[in-house]
């Protein structure tokens, strides 16, 4: 091998272990997962018996979430269900913004802190490729519409906030390995 050739196997050595070390790692932050949770759940009361008839209609499919094996594609759907459900509330947010009236009452600030700690996970989890969209699709779709109806917004939106509830507390339960830790 000539000295040129050596260099360029070298230099192209350089170059992966540099595409590896600046690729993004798709985890998202343990603690922001758990302040996000919490934030979610200082914003509303138990969910109220009257929308017990939307349970029907309105079920998360929790089969979206991976078995508890230990493992990187277990790791990655258990994020990638906190990920598509964050970012589906997100986009019911941004379409039908939560009414005050019929018992959901928003404290602003509450509010807000839930909304800044949802778009840092969104934006730490950003790479991660979607569960398969017919998964989680059908929920939103269901929750979308019971939302957008006038006698039943105030269900639809406890029944979302129950769900993303339960969605980040089973990812600090079952899969806390697969958010990394602070340091």
């Amino acid at each position: 091998m000539t000295p040129s050739s050596i260099l360029f196997i070298i230099l192209q050595l350089c170059s992966l272990q540099l595409m590896a070390v600046s690729m993004p790692t798709c985890q998202m932050q343990a603690n922001v997962v758990k302040e996000t949770h919490q934030a979610l759940r200082d914003l509303g009361g138990s969910f109220p018996a009257h929308c017990l008839q939307y349970n029907v209609n309105i079920s998360f499919p929790y089969s979206a979430f991976p078995a508890t094996t230990a493992g990187h594609p277990h790791c990655r759907r258990a994020s990638a269900v906190v990920y598509e459900s964050l970012k589906g509330m997100q986009q019911i947010f941004e379409d039908e913004l939560p009414a005050e009236e019929g018992g959901v009452n928003w404290d602003n600030t509450k509010l807000s802190t839930f909304m800044i700690l949802q778009d840092r996970l969104l934006e730490q989890g950003s790479c991660l490729s979607t569960v398969s969209p017919n998964v989680l699709m059908s929920y939103f779709s269901n929750v979308t519409a019971v939302v957008q109806q006038e006698n039943s917004a105030v269900c639809g939106w406890k029944a979302l906030m129950r769900d993303v509830l339960e969605v980040l507390e089973i990812a600090q339960l079952k899969h806390e390995t697969c958010f990394t830790r602070r340091r």
